[in-house]
């Protein structure tokens, strides 16, 4: 509920969910999507790493529509890739969200509270 106004305004309610990894889905308002699509249509296919994670996200790709209370229909398959169940969690990240499970993504904020200090300085002069 706290990105739906974003979400709205920013895309419409329509919006583009991809896959990019097994632990969650990747959601783009519709307009922040099309830079990412344009992107990967210019990288070089005749690599096959870059063909493979172009035909990831773009063959994946999914655009939905919010209905009135904010809500989408994830495909079957998509939802099945990730692991995502009835309780999922939105995660804000800049231009994009990421849609997990939410007691994967728990996991996944227990495991980064507990990363030492020193892990940290690997992030160099990055300062919040």
């Amino acid at each position: 509920a706290r990105h739906r106004e974003r979400l709205l305004a920013d895309g419409n309610g329509r919006l583009v969910v991809t896959l990019d990894s097994p632990r969650f889905l990747l959601v783009y308002p519709e307009k922040n999507w099309l830079p990412v699509m344009e992107k990967l249509a210019a990288l070089p296919v005749t690599q096959p790493a870059v063909r493979a994670y172009a035909r990831l996200l773009l063959g994946n790709a999914e655009t939905l529509e919010m209905d009135a209370a904010g809500r989408v229909l994830l495909p079957a398959r998509l939802r099945q890739k990730t692991g995502l169940h009835k309780d999922v969690a939105l995660v804000g990240m800049g231009h994009r969200f990421e849609l997990w499970d939410a007691q994967a993504f728990e996991a996944e904020t227990d495991a980064a509270l507990a990363l030492p200090a020193q892990a940290l300085t690997e992030l160099g002069a990055l300062s919040l």
